[in-house]
């Protein structure tokens, strides 16, 4: 099977020499390099020089002094910025949430170079300006006149005056947020990909010639800088498409891809392009459950598994199906390649944490200093507890047959460790110190386990502990940086938001795993599946809301505006996922699909 980077990586060689040492291939994201060097050394056959292999957003990263500041950080300074602007009294607690709203909007605002003097003036102003928005596509002009059609600032609700209100300040907090920003020489991302595009000089950049492989939706700082090094003859672009929806006029899949090979030429000829106009063997699979899929999976494995067994892939369209899917991997395989990071929300630290927040916040009364029976039972009950103090089953039993509902912290404290769990605490500053003493305790645990390890012991089981450990290490680490914007002064929120700021941090985080990608069945999300090509596989999930996944347009820029000023829209994200859906089936021979 010829996949696109072998082909990508024939192609370079041959036009090259094999002389890259001043060459930098740049990737959508990491996974691909790995398998892209592989290709170059076959080709190759001899030692060479590589290429640096950069994803793009290292490429900017590196164009730029500025440092990529921590979300928590970044709504912080925000809403400095909007109480001296607004002069509102509203809390950081209810700010919070909108905060990342508004820096999500902005972000996509500069990743795009909207023009934002335009899109955040007064919407009066903006109604009438519209006779010179000359810079506006007609579709775009359309978008904006149907905006005011709809909106009709002269008819005045309450609602309409909210958001009028709002965004007739949004220009200054725009502004004076990325001036503060700056003074700190920090920024988020789209922030940074503007400022790189506005400062950008080509002499300064390390290589003589930058690849870019396998990217499709591009935004304009992306273009932007495709154009500048295509314009100094410094770039060579290789894209991956198929005729079959290159040829239909209004086929989601191809809508960026046609664009991009007009700006871009590639130097591939396109009858390298022309696999889903063949017979493929497809199969849809109906299961009741989720899990049930994971059941379903040794037995097509052992069907459908190629000698090489990276030919073979599991896409998960749901990517919380990872760990029923890991349990389920027979006996025939004998490499597994787990190219997506494993939820932290899967493993026992996240729970522990959850019940110790619980715990302190919900389950303590400091008018008549007592906790709360369940809150009690949730952490003498986690297997953490268990593994620490042999008292807390002695403990549960003793609460349970007693009837003590609300016990006493001196009823708890059965031994060190309880006291240290069952101390109640004052404020977040002191919860924060809390959690990381009882997550140092908990490394104990492992370390007994690294100590008494026996060589026998199974792999599978010494793999989970490894996962435990690093997961263990990024919680510590995670709330580590919670305690030093608490100690700055930043974050002062109450107890309750508080957690659920914590929860949403560690929800959303996830534990890379390391080992030789190229090689072994390969498990991986969708987004994981750019530019890799396999012979068989099998998709989990695959079911509206997943593919693409529901959710993530929330946005205070209105949908028509969006669309005028060349934002992100709804219709990208749905050919986003086109896109990558019908470019991962391209090559395979056997597909099978479960929903």
């Amino acid at each position: 099977m010829e996949t696109f980077l072998k082909l990508v990586a024939s192609d370079l060689y041959s036009r090259t020499n094999g002389n890259l040492a001043r060459t930098a291939v740049v990737f959508p994201n990491k996974r691909a390099s790995l398998f892209f060097n592989e290709y170059l050394a076959k080709e190759a056959g001899r030692p060479i020089w590589s290429p640096a292999y950069i994803t793009i957003s290292e490429l900017f990263r590196s164009l730029s002094s500025w440092e990529v500041a921590d979300s928590v950080k970044l709504v912080c300074e925000l809403y400095k910025v909007y109480r001296e602007i607004t002069q509102s009294n509203e809390t950081l607690d209810d700010f919070y949430f909108w905060g990342e709203l508004l820096i999500s909007d902005f972000d996509d605002a500069d990743k795009n170079q909207a023009k934002t003097k335009d899109l955040f003036s007064n919407l009066k102003e903006l109604k009438n300006m519209m006779d010179d928005l000359s810079y506006m596509e007609p579709e775009q002009e359309a978008a904006i006149q149907q905006f005011f059609q709809n909106f009709s600032i002269e008819r005045r609700t309450a609602l309409k005056e909210r958001f009028i209100s709002l965004w007739d300040v949004l220009g200054d907090i725009y502004i004076q947020f990325k001036e503060n920003l700056k003074q700190q020489s920090i920024a988020y991302e789209g922030m940074l990909y503007r400022e790189v595009m506005e400062t950008f000089n080509i002499d300064n950049l390390p290589y003589d010639t930058y690849v870019f492989v396998g990217f499709n939706v591009l935004n304009k700082v992306e273009q932007g800088l495709f154009k500048q090094l295509r314009d100094v003859g410094k770039a060579l672009f290789y894209w991956d498409y198929d005729e079959f929806y290159m040829n239909k006029k209004h086929h989601e899949a191809g809508v960026f891809i046609k664009q991009n090979l007009k700006e871009f030429p590639s130097p591939l000829d396109a009858s390298h392009f022309d696999h889903l106009n063949h017979t493929k063997e497809i199969q849809y699979i109906s299961s009741p459950t989720e899990n049930a899929q994971a059941r379903y999976l040794p037995q097509w494995i052992r069907k459908n598994l190629t000698e090489h067994e990276k030919e073979t892939a599991v896409v998960l369209c749901n990517e919380s199906l990872l760990q029923p899917v890991l349990h389920s991997l027979p006996e025939v395989v004998k490499h597994v390649n787990i190219t997506m990071g494993f939820p932290l929300s899967q493993t026992p630290v996240y729970s522990f944490i959850v019940a110790l927040l619980d715990l302190q916040i919900q389950g303590f009364n400091p008018k008549n200093g007592r906790f709360l029976f369940e809150q009690v039972i949730a952490v003498l009950k986690h297997p953490y507890t268990r593994q620490l103090t042999s008292e807390a089953e002695v403990l549960e039993k003793s609460l349970t047959k007693d009837n003590r509902f609300y016990p006493l912290p001196g009823e708890l404290k059965k031994d060190e460790f309880l006291d240290r769990l069952f101390t109640p605490v004052n404020g977040n500053l002191q919860l924060t110190d809390y959690l990381l003493e009882v997550l140092q305790q908990v490394a104990i645990i492992y370390r007994k386990d690294a100590d008494a390890e026996e060589e026998q012991q199974q792999e599978q089981e010494e793999a989970f502990n490894q996962l435990y450990r690093e997961s263990l290490f990024k919680a510590y680490t995670t709330i580590g940086r919670f305690r030093t914007l608490l100690e700055e002064g930043e974050l002062m929120v109450q107890s309750y938001t508080y957690r659920k700021l914590i929860i949403r941090i560690l929800s959303s985080t996830n534990i890379p795993f390391h080992g030789e990608p190229a090689i072994g069945l390969q498990v991986m999300g969708v987004l994981e599946t750019r530019n890799l090509d396999f012979r068989h596989l099998i998709l989990l999930s695959t079911n509206e809301g997943q593919l693409p996944k529901n959710g993530g347009d929330s946005s205070f820029i209105p949908y028509n505006l969006r669309k005028a000023f060349g934002m992100t829209t709804i219709e990208h994200k749905i050919a986003v996922y086109a896109y990558y859906f019908y470019r991962l089936i391209q090559r395979a021979e056997r597909v099978d699909m479960l929903y």
